[in-house]
């Protein structure tokens, strides 16, 4: 098995839906080439995590003031009539997820 084709089945190979043969071949070219054994890795846990559930993302604080500060100059009607920077709510998106 080429490690293209390898590549093409690591969807189908994390997932388990793999007769075992095929599975074994995989493995053996997971075992001999390092890249493509992180990418299976690395799909084996994004897959887990979009499973169990991302959970609440928050962003940072930083992040947050950029973002209003960059909404507030470019949207000068949506912008507060108080500074955005003296305005304890600043992290306060007006949106709704």
């Amino acid at each position: 098995m080429t490690r293209e084709e390898a590549f093409d089945l690591l969807g189908p190979y994390v997932d388990g839906d793999l007769p075992e043969e095929i599975r074994h071949r995989i493995e053996t070219v997971l075992f001999s080439d390092r890249d493509l054994a992180w990418e299976a890795q690395t799909l084996m846990v994004t897959r887990a995590r979009l499973r169990e559930g991302i959970g609440e993302v928050v962003a940072s604080d930083s992040f947050r003031a950029r973002t209003l500060a960059l909404l507030y100059a470019e949207n000068q009607h949506v912008a507060p009539t108080e500074s955005v920077a003296e305005n304890s709510a600043q992290y306060q998106l007006p949106i709704r997820l």
